[in-house]
Order: structure tokens, then sequence, then C-alpha cells
């Protein structure tokens, strides 16, 4: 299913819950995984993240917070 508005985004991200992954975001926002973890390693993502271990998670709420424009 593609994406077309910020609500259906918006409603797919909290969806995934308090975190997602690189490749959850992915699907959401487009783009190469990948990149999201290159990002997150060189503190240059834009979003709040944790790292589990060697796996990333990406706080939904933050980038909802973004796509809403909310976010700083």
């Amino acid at each position: 299913m593609k994406i077309k508005t910020t609500e259906e985004a918006v409603e797919k991200l909290r969806a995934f819950g308090p975190t997602c992954s690189p490749r959850e975001l992915a699907q959401v926002l487009g783009g190469n995984p990948y990149y999201f973890n290159v990002a997150a390693k060189n503190k240059t993502l834009g979003f709040e993240f944790d790292w589990k271990g060697r796996n990333l998670r990406i706080y939904t709420e933050s980038v909802v917070k973004k796509l809403l424009g909310n976010g700083g």
C-alpha cells in the first residue's frame, strides 16, 4: 500500500508501537533502511533513537512529531 497522506503515515507509524526498526520506518517514509543506521551511528538521524544491542530502535512519536511539524 502506497502511503499518500501524512495522516496515513502517522497511523501506520503508531501501529508499530513505541519504537520501530529502520526497515519499518523505510516502509513508511521511503529510502534505504541502511541509511537510517548510518545516520544514527553518525548522530545525524534527526529522530530520537536507542540501540538495543546492535539493533537500532527509532521512537515513533519522535518521527510523528517531525511529520506533523511539531518536532524540533
